[in-house]
Formats: structure tokens, sequence, C-alpha cells
């Protein structure tokens, strides 16, 4: 294993080195060969005291603002480090973490706030060591990434919370639910008045931000398209989304949970926050509950990502950090959910279907939620993370099959019969793939269509209906 000193560098070669990827990143991330960075150094870098630096990370702004510089914090604790501090970076990194090592050696940990795709552009290009995202890797976005198997790609992708976007509008649009597909259309700029979804007429004003990868299931793009559609008023952070939808009579816009959590935002201003409705009921919310089983539909992972075969003994321990007691407390304080799956009370609605209700009455629901892509039974890289994050934790539990269920659903395609045969086949996925884990599995109960959580008339309502809830009865 490469020893770590020799991958220590200086905050003078990270910022050489990012400046250089800044001209060729694009092209390094599809594959071209690095080029030698500059070695002359911007004005003012390169003195003896400037402190070696362990890792670099960037990417996604939300989580590097708030859960990473955390996390660099008790990871240099953990190396042995004192005189920790957070602090502004020079650019065009936003922060950096710094401490003294016993012996002296002045460390520090570079991070770049900026969106998902430009954290996986960097880390592809060899100037990033952990690269920071909202979404899975697109094809051929990371070098080698998509030709390793499920579990080789486990090891190189580590979620480690969840957070949810929250569409917010002004008070006076008169709006305070929306469909799922009533939402896509207004950020499509398919339904540009607010009297199409009943709210008081006038036009809709849609904001957003303009590297805002999880914007894009709400701009109604397909799901991994970054392209801001036209007519968006592109603000430059959620407090200026915020401020913006609050001054904004005709505003629609979206911020993240915990921001919502950090900001204390109460609702008694001019800002609404909107519920999903599906037909005449409310679907989940972005609590507890809705973001652990990612029933609620805005649900998103944050990923950190490394590059297969780059032997770097830094960024293992920091995934193993990420993923410490530690850090989980500090992502709940921070409005963060864990990935950890867990027994959840679920609130019992008199009105659910009848073969739904008659299993979960007084049922604890495992947070673990298994999803297949649409029009598909193969287990990709998410299902299999999934699969096994389920497996580890019914070891754990230790429940006796008779008193495990797992509930599979289908999309509506419009035909029952096709519903019930779709879940029926996932079923069969999923009973196998828990088989060759080696746990008790329990009964399947096929209940296609029975209990949708969105519509299916686009891919992500597919994907969250196509699912596998597991139950513990009493």
């Amino acid at each position: 294993m490469t020893d770590r000193r020799a991958h220590l560098l200086t905050r003078r070669a990270a910022l050489i080195g990012l400046t250089g990827a800044a001209a060729v990143g694009m092209g390094l991330a599809q594959g071209a060969p690095a080029q030698p960075a500059n070695s002359i150094a911007p004005p003012g870098l390169g003195q003896d005291d400037e402190p070696q630096i362990l890792l670099t990370i960037a990417g996604d702004d939300g989580s590097a603002t708030t859960i990473i510089p955390k996390i660099a914090v008790n990871y240099l604790r953990f190396r042995g480090a004192n005189s920790i501090a957070t602090s502004e970076a020079d650019p065009p990194w936003t922060t950096q973490v710094s401490g003294t090592m016993l012996n002296g050696q002045k460390v520090a940990i570079l991070i770049r706030a900026s969106s998902s795709t430009d954290g996986m552009s960097l880390l592809a290009a060899g100037m990033a060591d952990i690269g920071l995202s909202l979404r899975e890797a697109r094809p051929n976005e990371l070098p080698g990434f998509m030709s390793l198997t499920p579990a080789e790609a486990a090891r190189d992708v580590r979620p480690i919370a969840l957070n949810a976007m929250v569409l917010i509008v002004n008070k006076t649009t008169g709006v305070d639910t929306l469909s799922f597909d009533d939402s896509r259309g207004i950020f499509a700029g398919k339904i540009t008045d607010w009297r199409a979804v009943g709210g008081k007429p006038g036009p809709i004003h849609r904001y957003g931000r303009a590297i805002d990868y999880r914007s894009s299931n709400l701009l109604g793009a397909s799901m991994g398209n970054e392209t801001i559609l036209p007519g968006l008023r592109v603000v430059s952070s959620y407090a200026a989304m915020r401020d913006s939808v609050a001054s904004d009579r005709q505003a629609i816009g979206y911020i993240p949970v915990n921001f919502i959590y950090q900001e204390r935002m109460n609702w008694s201003g001019d800002i609404q926050a909107v519920r999903f409705r599906l037909g005449d009921r409310l679907t989940a919310m972005p609590n507890e509950y809705g973001l652990a089983t990612g029933d609620y539909p805005l649900v998103f992972p944050i990923l950190l990502y490394r590059v297969p075969g780059r032997d770097n003994s830094e960024v293992e321990s920091f995934f193993q950090q990420a993923d410490s007691v530690q850090a989980h407390v500090d992502g709940m304080f921070a409005g963060l959910i864990p990935v950890t799956p867990r027994l959840l009370v679920p609130h019992y609605d008199k009105s659910l279907p009848t073969a739904y209700g008659n299993v979960i009455r007084n049922a604890l629901r495992i947070s673990t939620t298994v999803r297949f892509e649409p029009s598909s039974i193969k287990v990709d890289p998410r299902t299999k993370r999934t699969l096994d994050d389920l497996a580890r934790f019914l070891r754990r539990l230790d429940v006796s099959p008779e008193h495990l269920r797992h509930l599979v659903f289908s999309e509506d395609t419009g035909s029952p019969d096709r519903n019930h045969d779709i879940s029926d086949k996932l079923a069969a996925v999923f009973q196998r793939e828990l088989k060759a884990r080696n746990v008790r599995i329990g009964d399947s109960v096929s209940l296609g269509a029975t209990y949708p959580l969105a519509t299916s008339s686009n891919a992500l309502g597919q994907w969250l209906n196509r699912r596998v809830e597991t139950w513990v009865t009493p």
C-alpha cells in the first residue's frame, strides 16, 4: 500500500493542480490523458509554513458546507491532530479544515463546494481525492467505474446520509398542495398560470439553481439531466431562493430539508411549504419516516465517490470516519437522516387499502426499501447496496421468518393482472437475492399497484412504486 506521506502535498500544489483541471477537466473526465500541472505558483503561495494536504474533496455545495467539514474535523482528530480549525480557503477551494500533528507538522483537508458534476469531473481528472455527489455516477463519468461488478463498485461509493428537497411557494399564490406531475409540469414550463393548479390567477415564476442537480427531477428533465430550462430565474444559494420566493408573490422554488432545519424556518412569514398529493390523498411527508424509507419523492442520498484503483489510504480512512457513529450524530444535528437501517413506527391510516392495512396494522417497518429501475428486474449497484444493507440488518435483528412480511409493489400499468405479474417477478428476484445473502427471509406478498406513492407517468414515479417494503409483525 502506498505510504501516506507519498500522497501529502501542499496547498500550493493543490491550487495549481485544480487550476489546471479547470482548463482540461471535462476532457479528462471523458478519458483524455492528464496534463502536467504548471510549475508556477499563484502569488502568495508556497511558503514553508503551508500545511500538507491530506485530502481534497469537491462536489455538492449543500453537503460540502454542512456535514463534510464536520467529518473532516473528526477525521483530523482521529489522526491525532490538535488545534483543529475550519476557515475559508483560497479559491477555487472554499473551506479548509486544518490542524497540527504531534510532531508539529501542519496538515489540512481542502473542500470545494460546487456541484455534483464538478466534483465528479475533478475526481476523474485526479484533482480531487473524493467526489461528493447527490446522484449515481453516469456511464463513463469515472475512469473504470462502470466496468466494475456491483461488489467491487460498493468499495468505491459510500452513502453517508439522506437529504431531501421541499417545494416552497409564496402564500399569495393560494397553493399548498400539488401533484408530483403538476410540479414537474410547472418546472418544465408546461404549466404557466397558478389557476391551472387551483391557485389564484397569475403567472408562475420558477426559481432554481444553475448548479443544482437536485432540481432536475423538479424541472421535468430526465433523471441525471442538469439542463436549466428556459424561463427559470436562477439564484446563487438556498438563502437567496428563500428570500426570492418570500418577496415574489408569484414564486415557486425549493430548499433542502437540512436548510429548513438549520434556519429554523417556522412558515410564519410569506413562504408556504408544498405537500404532494396523489388523487384525494396526501403522499409521504419530508420527515424522518418519508426520508428513511424513500417514500417521499425528492429524497437524495449524499454519496462519496473515489476512483477505483487509486491507492490512497487516506480516502479509505475518511470513508470509515464518514460511516462512524459520530458522523451519524453530526448529520442528525445538521438536519440529515442516517442511511443506516432502523425500525420505524408508521402512521396508520384507516383509509389504507385492506390488503395493505391488514399486514401493517401494529407492525414496524424496516426503513430500508428495495427499489428496482423501471422496466427492469436487474439488480443494479443502487439496488445491490440496498439489499446488502437490508440483509445485514435482518441478521442483526434475528427475527423469526413468521414475523417478517415483504410487501412487493409495482408501478401502475393500467392492467391489474399486469401489475401483479410485475410484483410477482420482483418478489422472485428479491427472494433469490436475500437467499444468496444467507438470511432468514419470511413471506413475500405481491400487491401490484395497490398503494402507489406517485403516478407512474414518469421514470421517477415508476421507480418509487417498484418497491419492496419489509415489515416486522407481532
